[in-house]
């Protein structure tokens, strides 16, 4: 009963606004809204917020347009637009601006209510003033936009204006716009404090400057006020950290240092910090000057500290290899029997284990010591540990190489910097290091150490260190902390993803990406209880990151205005100088052609001045309107999250909702028509669908040349069925629209969203008026546009199909020309032709090969088939075609259907076909092909590795057999004593080879890998490196070869 009421006042407050006098006034320079609401008390979605288009003179006042209220009995709007003209208060135009400095708007986010209603011009009242909106151009005129406290149009124009005159450019009367007084060119550090108050986050340089200013002058506690500023804005900084522990160290501040590193060390996976705080428990605790006993213990601490957060940077194999060596200098021998040597020999196994399983630049090295350290205890035992670990040192070294190509171009720097904007100078060189470590993140989550499965924990942290060694240089961009923190969402590290979202949006607080992610987080992770407190409590908790983010991207606006005022006041203040130079040069005694050319000059610097002043508006003027929208759309994400948690609530309650976000955007001002319209839509499809059309109705007078609101204010009534009211509408905007040149082209979203629902469902008559329309409003486009348009649906045009009415004369395929048996004409000169003409070939012409001794000899020319010529070799020709109907009856149009001509080839493979290199490119061992496929056809395959036995010793001591002796007189001595050297070495190659394959053959199926090695550099000429990453098998069949399970003779017949 109680919601039947509230709904029933809510609709009848609804009413009061349109149908009901309303009256705007300005009290101590906020507008307020009088509104008559006592008969209930329940939420207004149109009538509770001023909306501020204009800043209107002291007497201006709204008359509300007679021609809104509804028309009950006919269900139509006879005038959905208010249609009463505002009369300006100063200047001309109808713009009212401001005089004074004092009087230039900053924004304001207190909650009082200061906006006024914004009237509209009756299309029928020509003679009336234009109703105040800004022109869409003014972002070059001499006004700039700086504030509204209300909606804005759909094009971003600001509807606030004001005009920055001489007087507060100049003088700097105002305080907000005063350029920063002039600090003489020695004062250095002043400098560097201004540039960094301008630009804090960017200007790396100005930091890193006054930090070395300081400490050159040994101004070591403002050195350190600094650092302090400094980490807050670069948190991960590790570089500035390290230089902060050396600055305490240079002032023997021990506990200054020790609390840098509890701050940062816990936070930080940089290598070089943990390095710096080893360093300085090995100072402090130094194993040499030990009195106490406990140094080697405490280095020991620190060592597996370091090596647990930061042991598996790829960069870290120096770290490895000091841990180990401080392991072989501490108490006990290696191989002795006592609990310390045994103690010691497990440690350094151990030591030596994990590091050879870490792919880093020294895992060679340690692998080769700890072969050493092995194989010097025990030989039994060791020959088995090595072969345990050998796969995973073999995977360990294979990914290091893989991962240094991956990371040849990164720049590990811990100093991040802001991302340039898309197109300008840098934004290439950024975006080059996001992929690379983009890369780098995927190697890792595509698990080449083969840890997902046996060691998910170790899997998932070197993923987690990778993203924070990333996030270390690129901390201002969002899409990496998202990435990060959805990475340990679904991996159950919620605790490490939550850590992620809350850093992020601590280094970017104006991003919507992460406070949007935040907010959903804490959204799914919350309930609603039975009472309105446990609503209340979640929708505090859930609107607490779109505050920040909300906060933050007003503040950018108020920078954004601050700069341009600033910029502005640099540029008059430059061109004054220059001005009043040329006026004390102009004196009297100056001839009156020296005075003209003064005057030249000085209209000179005012065109560019004027010049400069419109690049510097039009360039805030962008920004503001970017940040316009995203203020918008946080706000419209913000009153959806409540409509989910707190339904549509009521305004002043302890129980807002959606109607209270609403109410609240309103209030803060610099939205645009996009949260009018999801209002709207919300209130449509979740609440009641009168209240959408009471605010659609409020917001077309709020946004009278805003195309997308009048075209979304038309699908709602067209959804509705009210398309009477959807006509109105259309007209009135349309209307509106095409009065100025400049808004013209805003129409044709709503001409053609028009067209189409009239080509569905209207009259063919007003169609084609309608058309007319379009046509004379946008002459360029063409008339069969329109037409056709009519007719398409979902992507498919009927007007615009060609179907098949005769397949014989309209499918026919394309002919290949055929090439004539007379041979070309050519130049005397010409050098000759070097293709081979190859007919009915999808490849390209092939060149004669040729050698270096051939180079030189003349070649024979391709000819054809007739050794006729001319007339009588094309009657030849002719009597060969005619006993080939099938191609005849193809190229004349008879149908033939016993025989068909072969389907072309497909497109790809013509493609690949056309990338093959010529045979000419290949200089390396070609191959036979022929043997190449009876060798590996008839060469027995193992099936196992335990069938893999190595060859009975040859007879003849060598490893090929020997060649039959040839017969007396065959060839003369002198080659024959060739040939049998040949032989022996041949055999002494093979003998010594074939044992050291023996030697990789006694490990397990991975040996196969040294083995393929080991066969490439059998041939005499090297193979082709395509070859060398031939697939297991080719290396197991090469393998057997080797040990003489087939005729070991029979491989060199097999090359060509």
């Amino acid at each position: 009963m109680a919601d039947a009421e509230a709904e029933a006042a809510f609709l009848s407050s609804m009413q009061v606004m349109n149908e009901g006098a309303t009256k705007y006034e300005d009290t101590n320079g906020a507008s307020a809204q009088q509104i008559d609401s006592s008969s209930s008390d329940e939420y207004d979605p149109a009538s509770d917020v001023q909306d501020m288009t204009m800043s209107p003179g002291p007497q201006s006042q709204f008359q509300p347009d007679p021609l809104s209220s509804l028309d009950s009995s006919s269900n139509a709007i006879s005038h959905p637009v208010s249609a009463t003209a505002q009369q300006p208060s100063a200047h001309t135009n109808g713009v009212t601006t401001m005089t004074s400095p004092s009087e230039i708007v900053m924004p304001n986010n207190n909650n009082s209510d200061t906006a006024i209603e914004a009237t509209v011009q009756q299309p029928d009242s020509a003679d009336s003033p234009i109703t105040a909106q800004p022109d869409t151009n003014s972002s070059l005129d001499t006004t700039t936009t700086v504030a509204d406290i209300g909606p804005t149009t759909h094009n971003d124009s600001v509807p606030v204006r004001r005009d920055i005159s001489k007087s507060d450019t100049i003088t700097g009367s105002s305080s907000m716009i005063a350029p920063s007084k002039a600090r003489l060119p020695h004062d250095r550090i002043g400098l560097l404090e201004d540039r960094i108050k301008e630009d804090e986050r960017g200007d790396m340089d100005a930091w890193l400057s006054l930090i070395s200013e300081y400490r050159k002058r040994g101004k070591v506690e403002e050195a350190r006020k600094v650092y302090e500023r400094f980490f807050t804005v670069f948190p991960s900084a590790a570089e500035q950290w390290v230089a902060y522990t050396q600055l305490e160290n240079e002032a023997q501040n021990r506990h200054g240092v020790e609390a840098i590193f509890g701050k940062t060390l816990q936070d930080s996976p940089s290598l070089q910090l943990w390095t710096a705080y080893l360093d300085h428990i090995r100072r402090y605790f130094s194993i040499a000057s030990d009195k106490v006993g406990n140094a080697g213990q405490i280095n020991h601490q620190a060592y597996e500290a370091v090596i647990a957060a930061v042991g598996i940077d790829k960069d870290a194999g120096k770290l490895w290899q000091d841990y180990i060596q401080f392991i072989k200098t501490s108490p006990g021998v290696l191989g002795g029997n006592n609990w310390q040597d045994q103690q010691k020999m497990d440690l350094l196994r151990k030591t030596y284990q994990s590091a050879v399983c870490i792919p880093t630049q020294a895992v060679e090295g340690l692998w080769r010591d700890y072969n050493s350290f092995e194989m010097g205890l025990n030989k039994l035992t060791g020959r088995k540990f090595l072969q345990d670990q050998s796969p995973a040192y073999m995977t360990a070294r294979s990914s290091y190489m893989e991962l240094q190509n991956i990371t040849r171009d990164l720049k590990r720097t811990t100093l991040p910097a802001l991302p340039p904007a898309f197109g300008f100078d840098g934004d290439d060189e950024y975006m080059k290091q996001v992929d690379i470590w983009k890369r780098w993140i995927q190697w890792e989550k595509d698990d080449p150490l083969v840890l997902k499965q046996d060691e998910a924990e170790k899997y998932k942290a070197r993923i987690v260190f990778v993203y924070k060694q990333a996030l270390m240089a690129l901390q201002f961009w969002p899409e990496m902390w998202f990435d990060a923190a959805e990475f340990c969402f679904n991996n159950d590290l919620e605790t490490q993803g939550n850590d992620f979202l809350n850093r992020g949006i601590s280094a970017n607080p104006e991003s919507c990406l992460l406070a949007f992610k935040r907010a959903d987080r804490l959204e799914l992770s919350t309930t609603n209880g039975n009472d309105d407190e446990s609503k209340k409590r979640r929708g505090d908790t859930v609107r607490e990151p779109y505050d920040k983010v909300l906060d933050a991207l007003y503040e950018l606006i108020n920078k954004a205005m601050a700069r341009e005022a600033r910029d502005l006041a640099r540029i008059e203040a430059h061109f004054s100088e220059a001005s009043n130079g040329l006026n004390i040069g102009a004196t009297q005694e100056n001839t009156e052609q020296e005075n003209d050319e003064a005057e030249e000059q000085k209209k000179v610097l005012d065109q560019q001045k004027n010049a400069q002043f419109e690049i510097v508006k039009a360039m805030g003027a962008v920004q503001i309107r970017l940040l316009h929208k995203t203020i918008s759309h946080a706000w419209i994400a913000l009153m959806r999250a409540f409509q989910r948690i707190q339904g549509k609530g009521k305004v002043g309650a302890l129980v807002g909702g959606s109607r209270q976000i609403f109410t609240d955007s309103r209030k803060k001002g610099r939205i645009t028509s996009d949260v009018w319209i999801a209002a709207a839509m919300l209130e449509f499809h979740s609440f009641e669908a009168e209240s959408a059309k009471r605010i659609f109705e409020r917001g077309v007078k709020l946004f009278p040349e805003d195309d997308n609101f009048a075209l979304e204010y038309v699908k709602h009534l067209i959804a509705t069925n009210d398309h009477t009211n959807a006509r109105v509408v259309f007209e009135t905007a349309v209307g509106r629209l095409t009065q100025k040149p400049e808004t013209v082209p805003k129409a044709k979203p709503l001409y053609a969203y028009f067209h189409d629902f009239q080509a569905r469902y209207g009259e063919l008559a007003q169609i084609i008026k309608l058309e007319k329309r379009i046509s004379e409003t946008f002459p360029d486009d063409p008339r069969l546009a329109s037409f056709s348009e009519r007719f398409a649906h979902e992507g498919f045009d009927p007007t615009a199909v060609r179907p098949i009415i005769s397949s014989a004369t309209q499918t026919r395929p394309k002919a290949m020309p055929i090439p004539s048996i007379e041979p070309v004409p050519s130049a005397p000169d010409s050098p000759p032709n070097r293709f081979i003409q190859i007919t009915n070939s999808p490849k390209r012409l092939l060149p004669i090969e040729e050698s270096d001794n051939e180079s030189s000899r003349p070649r024979k020319l391709a000819r054809g088939e007739s050794p006729l010529k001319g007339a009588a070799g094309r009657r030849l020709d002719q009597q060969k075609r005619n006993r080939q109907p099938q191609e005849m009856s193809q190229y004349e149009g008879q149908p033939n259907t016993h025989m068909m001509l072969p389907p072309p080839l497909p497109r790809d493979v013509l493609f690949l076909l056309s990338i093959i290199p010529k045979s000419s490119t290949y200089h390396a061992t070609k191959f036979n092909p022929e043997e190449m496929v009876r060798l590996i056809r008839e060469t027995n395959i193992p099936n196992s590795v335990s069938q893999l036995r190595p060859p009975p010793p040859p007879q003849n001591g060598g490893g090929m057999q020997q060649m039959t002796p040839m017969p007396p007189g065959q060839y003369n001595s002198e080659r024959s004593k060739k040939r049998k050297k040949h032989i022996a070495r041949m055999g002494r190659r093979s003998k010594r080879q074939r044992s050291r394959a023996r030697e990789y053959m006694a490990s397990d199926i991975r040996g196969l890998s040294h083995s393929h090695d080991f066969v490439l550099k059998w041939f005499s000429p090297p193979l082709p490196r395509a070859l060398r990453k031939i697939s297991g098998l080719l290396a197991t069949i090469l393998h057997v070869v080797l040990n003489a399970s087939i005729d070991a003779q029979s491989l060199p017949f097999a090359l060509d």
